[in-house]
């Protein structure tokens, strides 16, 4: 485990990436991911998923690597000890709607095995270097996951 300063532990700046996500998503669903809208060419894309406990639909932007006629995405949660809310619910929900700019796809989701992580996992963090470093961080295995069009 990388050893950190306390004021930059990932649990201790929840509230302040809960803020950017609210904004995030508002920016993406007003104008269609035109403004933050891609991580040096890979879209982000903003998904809405059925609670878990609630019922309710959630929405988050996330990055996402296309890959064959799929998308891929990494529940790293900046490599906190938990997993994100958002994984969770497509565990429990997997039917989910993804939204990349104006397009929106039905999608059902699933999770890699690690065999198939590894085997992505140079393509992941082409996409994203951050990747490597959240994984680094945290005893957890990070999970990726694969949606494809229902």
């Amino acid at each position: 485990m990388i050893d950190m300063y306390p004021w930059q532990k990932r649990d201790n700046y929840k509230s302040l990436i809960r803020l950017f996500t609210r904004f995030h998503v508002w920016l993406y669903e007003k104008y269609d991911g035109k403004y933050l809208g891609d991580l040096e060419g890979f879209p982000f894309c903003l998904i809405k998923v059925k609670g878990r406990k609630s019922g309710l639909t959630r929405k988050i932007v996330l990055l996402t690597i296309p890959h064959d006629e799929a998308y891929l995405l990494v529940a790293s949660q900046g490599g906190a000890s938990t997993h994100p809310m958002w994984y969770l619910n497509m565990k429990a929900n997997p039917e989910i709607e993804m939204q990349i700019g104006a397009q929106k796809i039905s999608m059902v989701v699933s999770e890699l095995s690690k065999k198939e992580k590894d085997l992505l996992w140079g393509k992941i963090t082409s996409a994203y270097s951050g990747y490597q470093n959240y994984q680094d961080s945290t005893e957890r295995e990070i999970p990726v996951l694969i949606c494809r069009a229902s």
